[in-house]
This record gives structure tokens, C-alpha cells and sequence, in this order.
């Protein structure tokens, strides 16, 4: 076994011989499947999932009202994953549809002075969340985890950027 091998844990039940890829791979699926139902088993009533916390989080930075496009090109898949969330957070009172005054045929998303405040409030509490989770890091652990996530990420970019075909068009 190389040094690869043997610096990652493998769970009881996985198949003997997963390359590094397959290994890593798999890894990320099952940290976002813990962390949705983390997510979901520490969200109280009444506060923001961690996707309707990225979409106002997203909104707010943007400072301004944005296209359905805006947001699905974020971690919605399309426009009709997007609209169904603005729908959700419209019905709560966190966001609003607004003509573009630009163009009246088009529809912007506003921030609503109410999803400001709750957007504030779900940061502050997935923040002590993350923090309960992630306290036994250490700081060397969480120094090395950001950066390795961060190298994955750039590389994923720098690949799709350079990639003319679209990821599902092949």
C-alpha cells in the first residue's frame, strides 16, 4: 500500500483497492450527505436551511436585485430549481419579485428588509453550528482542509473554464 492509501480511512465494507479518485470521490459525497442531514437534524423551525441561508447570503452580496439566472447558475442546477426556491422564500416574506427597470419584461429577486434580518440571524447560528462540528479540528487540521479544498476547487474551475463544452452537452 502507497503512502496515498494509507493517508486516507477507509469505512467498513469499502471495496478493497479504490484508487485515490474513486476514494475521493465518494468522500465528498458522503461529507455533503452528513452535512444535509446535520443541516437538517440541527435547523430549529423557523431558521434558515443551509440553501435558503446561501440564496440570501448570495442576494445580499450582490447587492442589488438579480435575475432567476443569477441564482442558477450558483448551486441551483437551472431556472426552475431557483424558481421554486424564490417561490418558498417569497411565500416566507424574505424575498420579493420585482419588474427590472431596464427591462419590464423581466423579473429581478429582491432582498427583503425581513430576509436581511433572518439571512443575519441563520449566518450567526450556522456559524456556531459549524464551530460545534468542526471544534475538534485543530488549527493545523482546519489550515490543511481549507487549503486542499480550495486547490480542488481551482483546479474543478480552471477545468471547466477551459472546457468549451458545456459539463452535460458531451
Amino acid at each position: 500500500m502507497d503512502n496515498v492509501d494509507m493517508c486516507y480511512a477507509r469505512e467498513p465494507g469499502d471495496p478493497p483497492g479504490d484508487s485515490f479518485e474513486q476514494r475521493f470521490f465518494s468522500l465528498l459525497a458522503r461529507i455533503f450527505h452528513r452535512l444535509k442531514q446535520f443541516g437538517e437534524y440541527n435547523t430549529p423551525p423557523g431558521l434558515l436551511s443551509p440553501p435558503q441561508l446561501w440564496f440570501l447570503r448570495r442576494l445580499y452580496d450582490a447587492g442589488a436585485p438579480q435575475p432567476v439566472s443569477y441564482f442558477a447558475d450558483g448551486i441551483y442546477s437551472n431556472r426552475s430549481n431557483a424558481s421554486q426556491m424564490i417561490d418558498r422564500l417569497e411565500a416566507e416574506g424574505l424575498v420579493c419579485r420585482v419588474r427590472n427597470p431596464r427591462d419590464r419584461r423581466s423579473v429581478l429577486v429582491e432582498l427583503t428588509e425581513s430576509g436581511e434580518r433572518s439571512m443575519h440571524h441563520g449566518t450567526t447560528r450556522h456559524q456556531e453550528l459549524a464551530e460545534q462540528l468542526l471544534r475538534p479540528l485543530s488549527d493545523e487540521e482546519r489550515r490543511t482542509t481549507l487549503e486542499a479544498l480550495e486547490r480542488v476547487l481551482s483546479l474543478l474551475e480552471n477545468h471547466l473554464d477551459a472546457d468549451d463544452t458545456p459539463p452535460n452537452c458531451a
